[in-house]
């Protein structure tokens, strides 16, 4: 059996990333800071031979896969099931925001994520759905071959949970920094994670 790789690179910073603002689905662009790390991300992953590049089609994540994308001369498909999970109403707020004003839902959310969902958006399980759809599809795609998915911190985290068949409970002690990479390589053993949140090339 052949090994097919798949990176997985989170969006470089936003205004919001900075101001610690929850993003969801809301279309925030990179700032100056994120566009110097896609950048760097493209530079770092120039070398890899990569077959396809897959981003949610945020332009966050589309700015930073195009970046990536260049050197290679590829086209990136967008994939809206890559996209962040949907904090409804909490989109644009940050932490103390949404405790002030959804104590009962934020409380609810604290103790029990995968449970409990942000009021009009979406539950854990239910990211892991969609971005497990597109984790199979890749593979059935691009048996064999390099690919790059960019994406958002929470997909990230449940497709990797997703891969190792681990427990989604884990998700929320898991974090993924901007423009971080990550691998994971499915062969005869089964997936492998060779790397999580590795940031070290952005110094």
């Amino acid at each position: 059996m052949t090994t097919t790789r798949i990176f997985l690179v989170r969006h470089g910073e936003t205004e919001w990333n900075v101001a610690r603002r929850i993003q969801g689905q809301v279309d925030v662009p990179l700032n100056e800071g994120g566009r110097r790390q896609a950048e760097c991300l493209a530079g770092a992953l120039a070398g890899a031979a990569l077959a396809a590049i897959y981003a949610s089609d945020l332009s966050r994540a589309v700015e930073t896969a195009e970046a990536i994308a260049a050197p290679h001369g590829l086209t990136v498909i967008r994939e809206p099931a890559l996209r962040e999970l949907g904090f409804g109403k909490w989109e644009g707020l940050d932490e103390s925001e949404v405790q002030a004003r959804y104590p009962e839902a934020y409380r609810g959310w604290r103790e029990d994520s995968l449970r409990h969902r942000p009021p009009g958006g979406e539950t854990i399980p239910e990211l892991r759905t969609r971005v497990a759809a597109v984790y199979r599809g890749v593979l059935r795609a691009h048996a064999g071959q390099s690919v790059l998915l960019v994406a958002h911190g929470g997909p990230i985290r449940v497709l990797v949970l997703h891969a190792l068949d681990a427990p989604l409970g884990a998700y929320p002690r898991l974090r993924t920094r901007n423009a971080s990479l990550s691998l994971i390589e499915v062969g005869k053993p089964g997936p492998v994670l060779r790397r999580y949140n590795h940031v070290c090339f952005l110094a």
